[in-house]
């Protein structure tokens, strides 16, 4: 660290001493701006004067040039926009060129335009949205786009170890474990391994490679793909840059945080193409949990013809990380919230990704988008078996060895009678493991037919798509109990799925006067298949491979419309759709009868089970309020889900549930000091309100008392509860081998042979329960000044109260699996300095996240399986960025 500090600020004296020397040669200044048709700034347009030496606009689209007074010819050039040329006679020592428009060549692909606007959204799509631009993300340099995401309203990061890497994310409200109820797109393909069977990220894309990111939640989210309930997450890419050059960038920091990214690119007449690779390492914040990734990737933009373009891109990440489900408890992690015992346990994975696109212009007011995507997904999770002792009993339970390398920290320590360790388990002196091993294939074809009418007072654009798409998922389990350091053992689960659906949508964008009308509406018809192949091969009465597979088939009709209107600086907008997220392997082959949820009985009908659905509706404004000073969007917004299914982790609702999500949400921008001088400050705050509530429904917890440790504050929490309102909660024992309810008021002597609970959610039972991980209030503000070509900014990030699940504990169990988490705040700082060496453009920044170390408990994602998950550590890192 010491080192490249050193490095770097070597870097910045030479760059002062090049500056000085040629600042005095231009004679002549040529200054001007650059917008796309939405007038936003375009970032990277090649400016070429004749005579004279090529630029780049910087972030804001602003250009400064040199030129010799006298005749000159000026071209501005644009991957995917139309040349301009501008020829002038210039006399005076400077010239203001002004906002200079660059229009879209018809065959530009969404795909491959990255927006440059300051606005914290995109005009471009109906409905609320917000948008994080290259600038942003340059001012950040975040470690993880987990880092990105918690700053934008409604949007709710749970903690979990990595970077991010298996990113959880919650929207307005969604179960956030794996981001499983938000599609997860990078440039408009989804990049879950598998979005219907299994949409759990397993993935997700390095930071340093993302140019830009959206957030869609708004009607228009019906034209991308299944599990549009909540939200939309757009990862973007760089697209290839106008002028040929190569990229290099590498920044260290603590705990052995490394990246190193190279890159070259550029575009020749007009093919523009990049290849680029990325390597990031990482100790962890905790022990026993380092990262290890590479991403590979290429991209291809071609224009065919003039009214024909090609995109190609292809990408693999590689990752080999010490991963575990299993963090820590309450009491280890008041001693340190750092520790990790689970040294053998790993996560290695592989990802090929795949994009084609071709678009066919046949005239002015009609095209045709043709895309296929692909993906291969394959991980090996090998994590040791584990469980959860009393503190005071783990070196008898682990011995000597095991306690001294791994659980030292408890010597000499004294325990309370609720206070416990996760350990590895023993069984006949010896520790085991487990292998989760996954392999999944998705593969698309999709065909956008788009056709625009227009006069003078209105104007038309229809947009229909027909996409047929296939997923398979193979699911095994390997058990070992050799040594927890196996990897290899004997089979214990061994699944198979496949999928296929047909879908297809159908737009219309009106525009009359002010006003703009997009009804959408949303048609899909999915065939599941599942296969339980250990099962299956110790039947010897099958007699076909008809018997083989578990089939479910259903429909699904969204419906969707948004309505505008444009004021002069301001747009209202309001939306209504039905959203829908696809039955999962965990609910998909059930059966519902009698308004419950059970397993099939032989040869018993799956086509009963349907997708989770919901009526959503906002209302919002958006758009500049002070001209070019204060800009943004505010929306309200409600979800009300009609058949509630996966409740968390191992918590379901049989009866399925109803459940209301509303609340308010609003992004700004204010420029504190007027834009057009040297010194820019501006400040960003973004706010979340939400309300969450569970309006009825029965859900069946068979692990709240069979697997978490309880302390006696939450057992008699969870007495109180019972016993103040019977109705909303049945208590079960064993008895005999069955589920026995008992009937009178419980005691905490009861828990101790609890073997489910349930809890009644609405009239005559449990009337006030929230939905968990869905905090009352988050806030971000950002502050951020240049001059020049110097930056700086701050940030501060906060988040209320949350529950970890439906029970709504306050207190907190012994294991760390059940509890209310804290509200918990962090303060962020960054700066970087742009300079040139020899035609070397260059950025040298440095960012600390967490600059309080205020640790605290970011979630409890796996329940009684894991415990506390923390977060909140101080990390800083620096850098430097070159463009040769």
């Amino acid at each position: 660290m010491k080192n490249l500090m050193a490095f770097l600020c070597t870097i910045i004296a030479v760059s002062a001493l090049s500056f000085t020397s040629v600042s005095g040669q231009n004679a002549v200044n040529i200054k001007g701006k650059v917008l796309d048709e939405s007038k936003q700034p375009l970032t990277g347009v090649l400016i070429i004067p004749n005579p004279g030496k090529p630029e780049y606009t910087d972030e804001y689209g602003i250009f400064n040039i040199s030129a010799s007074k006298g005749n000159i010819t000026i071209t501005l050039r644009y991957l995917g926009n139309e040349d301009i040329i501008i020829e002038q006679t210039i006399k005076s020592e400077s010239i203001d060129m002004g906002e200079i428009t660059m229009n879209e060549k018809s065959i530009l692909l969404k795909e491959v335009n990255v927006s440059g606007t300051s606005l914290p959204y995109k005009s471009s799509f109906e409905g609320s949205n917000y948008y994080v631009s290259p600038l942003q993300l340059k001012k950040i340099q975040p470690i993880s786009t987990e880092e990105v995401l918690k700053t934008l309203p409604g949007v709710n990061v749970l903690g979990d170890m990595g970077l991010s890497n298996r990113l959880n994310v919650s929207i307005r409200g969604s179960w956030g474990r794996r981001s499983e109820k938000v599609l997860m797109l990078e440039d408009g393909s989804p990049i879950s391994p598998a979005p219907y069977t299994a949409p759990g990220i397993y993935y997700n894309p390095i930071s340093d490679r993302v140019d830009g990111i959206e957030v869609y939640t708004g009607a228009d989210i019906l034209r991308y793909g299944p599990n549009n309930m909540f939200g939309i997450i757009n990862y973007i890419t760089p697209k290839p840059p106008q002028q040929p050059g190569l990229r290099a960038k590498i920044s260290g920091g603590q705990r052995g945080y490394f990246t190193g990214l190279l890159s070259y690119g550029g575009t020749w007449n007009k093919v523009g193409s990049q290849i680029e690779a990325v390597y990031k390492r990482f100790d962890g914040f905790t022990k026993n949990s380092s990262v290890d990734m590479i991403n590979l990737n290429a991209k291809i933009f071609a224009e065919l013809a003039e009214n024909q373009s090609i995109y190609f891109k292809i990408s693999g990440q590689f990752e080999d990380n010490q991963a575990t489900l299993s963090s820590i408890t309450p009491y280890t992690f008041k001693i340190d919230p750092t520790e990790g015992p689970f040294d053998a346990d790993r996560f290695t994975m592989h990802r090929y990704g795949l994009d084609i696109i071709h678009k066919w212009v046949p005239d002015a007011t009609s095209d045709l988008t043709t895309k296929i995507f692909a993906s291969d997904f394959a991980r090996d999770w090998w994590r040791q078996n584990n469980t959860v002792i009393k503190a005071a009993n783990v070196r008898g339970y682990v011995g000597e060895e095991i306690f001294s390398q791994r659980y030292g920290y408890l010597d000499g320590k004294t325990f309370g009678q609720d206070d416990y360790v996760r350990v590895g388990s023993i069984t006949n002196g010896r520790e085991s493991t487990a292998d989760s091993r996954w392999h999944f294939t998705v593969a698309a074809i999709e065909e956008t037919f788009s056709k625009k009418w227009s006069s003078e007072t209105w104007s038309n654009n229809l947009e229909a798509q027909i996409k047929l798409y296939s997923e398979t998922y193979k699911d095994q389990v390997l058990n070992a109990d050799s040594t927890r350091w196996a990897r290899s053992g004997r089979f214990t689960t061994d699944l198979a799925y496949d999928l296929q659906s047909v879908s297809g949508y159908v737009r219309n964008h009106f525009v009359i006067h002010k006003f703009e009308i997009t009804p959408i509406l949303r048609i899909e018809k999915v065939w599941m298949n599942r296969e339980d192949r250990l099962a299956l091969a110790r039947n010897p009465n099958l007699t076909s491979d008809k018997d083989l597979a578990r089939v479910n088939e259903y429909s699904i009709f969204q419906p969707g419309l948004t309505l505008g209107y444009q004021f002069t600086n301001l747009k209202v907008f309001g939306s209504a759709y039905k959203g829908y997220i696809a039955p999962s392997k965990y609910f998909a082959f059930l059966v519902e009868r009698d308004g419950v949820l059970v397993n099939p009985l032989s040869a018993e009908d799956l086509s009963n089970v349907k997708p989770e659905v919901s009526l959503n509706t906002e209302l919002g404004v958006r758009g500049e309020i002070i001209k070019g000073r204060l800009s943004g969007q505010v929306a309200v917004f409600n979800n009300r889900i009609s058949n509630f299914y996966v409740a968390g982790w191992n918590e379901y609702f049989d009866k399925l549930a109803v459940l209301n999500l509303g609340g308010f949400e609003a992004a700004l921008r204010y420029e504190i000091l007027p834009l057009g001088g040297d010194h820019k400050l501006s400040i960003q705050p973004n706010i979340t309100f939400l309300r969450s509530k569970v309006i009825s429904g029965e859900l069946v917890d068979r692990h709240l008392f069979t697997q978490i440790k309880h302390t006696a504050a939450t057992k008699q929490e969870f007495v109180d509860k019972v016993n103040a309102n019977p109705s909303g909660y049945d208590v079960f024992i064993k008895l005999n081998g069955a589920d026995v309810k008992i009937n009178r008021a419980i005691t905490t002597e009861d828990l101790n042979n609890v073997s489910k609970t349930v809890y009644k959610f609405g009239d005559g039972g449990i009337k006030d329960g929230v939905t968990p991980y869905a905090p009352e209030i988050a806030y971000n503000v950002n502050l951020y000044y240049t001059y020049k070509k110097f930056g700086i900014g701050f940030g501060y990030n906060f988040v209320g109260d949350q529950f970890a699940e439906f029970a709504n504990f306050e207190h907190e169990s012994g294991d760390g699996g059940v509890g209310k988490i804290k509200s918990f705040h962090t303060f962020d700082a960054n700066i970087n300095y742009d300079f040139e060496i020899n035609n070397i453009r260059c950025t040298l920044f440095a960012a600390a996240k967490n600059l309080g170390d205020d640790v605290f408990v970011a979630s409890r994602l796996n329940r009684g399986q894991s415990g506390i998950m923390s977060g909140g550590f101080r990390q800083i890192n620096a850098g430097l960025n070159l463009m040769f």
